[in-house]
């Protein structure tokens, strides 16, 4: 088993939110991976925010203390490879960059590795979810001008292919670090049909995708080699 320590920077996912159709709003799911983590007795800090990205997770982790031989999970993508999508519905013919770049998403997964190790932690990079794109082109279309977002985009597997350039930049960063990789992207996309594991909004898992989530996570903690 890992370290019985366990801090946690990453985005609305590492929190458990999902969409709630029958209350019709975001909710957080009662059962999730540090829920269960709890259970095998690890101390669980989780410092991840719904919105938040690599860089604002950046500036958080600067201020935070040495935690000698606790894991770090870092899980970010989903935000940072976002559009500010008022502004493609109103301008669909001209380019328009993520919240944040490719490359200063890379920088900051890489400067976050970096920062854990030097306060003693053994950090695992966490690729993002993939997109439900027509779920989600559809979703982010609510009071915009959908026919100009879809203009801009081409077609609704752009949003999955532009996102999937995140994750691949995590997983690049991670090499380049020689940090290990959680692929929890992967996981998803072996599943027959990981629609049917994403919320309504087709960007956060609903309860059962987020069992997955933990399933998964108590099986590699607990076959995982302990940390040293």
């Amino acid at each position: 088993m890992l370290s019985k320590n366990l801090f946690v920077w990453g985005d609305s996912i590492a929190r458990g939110v999902m969409y709630d159709e029958m209350k019709e709003r975001y909710t957080v799911c009662r059962e999730t991976f540090d829920q269960a983590l709890k259970t095998l007795g690890v101390n669980v800090r989780n410092y991840a925010k719904p919105g938040c990205t690599s860089k604002a997770a950046l500036d958080i982790l600067e201020r935070s203390a040495a935690a000698d031989g606790a894991v770090a999970a870092i899980e970010f993508g989903g935000n940072d490879s976002d559009l500010i999508w008022k502004d493609v519905a109103e301008t669909p013919d001209i380019f328009h960059e993520a919240v944040v770049t490719i490359s200063d998403f890379k920088a900051s997964m890489g400067r976050m590795i970096e920062k854990t190790r030097a306060l003693g932690m053994h950090p695992i990079v966490v690729t993002p979810l993939p997109v439900v794109a027509e779920r989600y082109l559809k979703w982010i279309s609510r009071g915009l001008d959908g026919s100009a977002i879809l203009k801009y985009l081409g077609s609704a597997q752009y949003i999955y292919r532009w996102q999937e350039r995140y994750a691949y930049a995590a997983m690049e960063a991670a090499r380049d670090a020689g940090c290990p990789v959680f692929d929890l992207r992967s996981i998803f996309l072996r599943q027959r049909d990981f629609d049917s594991l994403m919320s309504l909004d087709g960007i956060h898992p609903n309860p059962a995708g987020y069992q997955l989530i933990t399933d998964t996570v108590l099986n590699a903690w607990q076959q995982a080699p302990a940390a040293n």
